[in-house]
């Protein structure tokens, strides 16, 4: 009978040490979710500057530099859904650093908004080109590097931002 009632007795800890540790801590929100929206903004905006850059290297070398509509279209697009939901991760990581209030962080969450808001309005203008009967290639090109140039700004800081929130860990 008493090996019945400590397997219990055992049981019955390992279930209560379960429960507590299935517990979220008050850093868990910054520590995980922060990492996964930081992460999923990271490489969305990757995904934006990869299109941009891959756009260019099509048009630098389309034959006489004749832009396909649909392949000027489809990147296009391509790149605004993933500026915005770069936008939609970092909007959430502010929400978190606004309720912890953690001016480091929204600092930089300035800073990233800032270039995102850019690669945005020159997306703006790469639509515009994509829309004429004719895509100009040089004029595209230019847009897209624009973008890139902002997107690299944006990814930059947004590294060093994940890194030091890394670091709070």
């Amino acid at each position: 009978m008493r090996p019945l009632r400590v397997s219990l007795a055992l049981l019955l800890m390992a279930l209560a040490a379960q429960s507590a540790f299935a517990q979220r801590d008050a850093g868990s929100k910054i520590r995980g979710e922060y990492n996964f929206y930081g992460g999923s903004a990271g490489r969305a905006m990757r995904s934006a500057r990869d299109y941009s850059q891959s756009y260019r290297e099509y048009v630098r070398t389309a034959p006489k530099q004749e832009v396909n509509k649909e392949v000027a279209k489809e990147t296009a697009d391509a790149i605004g859904d993933y500026i915005a939901k770069a936008k939609k991760h970092m909007a959430w990581m502010r929400m978190q650093a606004e309720k912890s209030n953690d001016k480091e962080t929204l600092t930089s969450l300035d800073a990233i908004d800032k270039n995102l808001a850019a690669a945005q309005k020159h997306h703006e203008g790469l639509c515009e080109y994509c829309e004429k009967d004719s895509v100009e290639a040089k004029g595209s090109m230019e847009c897209c590097q624009e973008i890139d140039d902002a997107l690299a700004a944006a990814i930059a800081e947004h590294d060093k931002l994940m890194k030091r929130l890394a670091a709070k860990k």
